[in-house]
């Protein structure tokens, strides 16, 4: 006969919320300004599917290839070129 499901194991798989620490503000006693550390929290990260024509593509990859970049720091590089940054 088997063994009876133990619903309390299953427990310790359950995502657990995590606790937010907030982080005083520190003084900047050169500027006089306030600043917050940087956040620990690991950052977030999106993907999108982008449909174009091979060509453009080929073009995209390639110029990130030339210049040593990913995909997603030439993108950045290109909206802040758009943006006039």
């Amino acid at each position: 006969m088997p063994k009876p499901l133990d619903l309390d194991r299953l427990k310790q798989f359950e995502v657990r919320p995590t606790a937010k620490v907030e982080v005083e503000p520190v003084l900047d006693s050169v500027a006089g300004n306030t600043e917050r550390w940087p956040s620990r929290e690991p950052l977030r990260d999106g993907q999108i599917s982008i449909k174009a024509p091979l060509y453009v593509l080929e073009r995209f990859k390639r110029i990130c290839k030339d210049d040593r970049r990913t995909y997603a720091d030439m993108l950045g590089i290109l909206m802040d070129r758009y943006e006039g940054k």
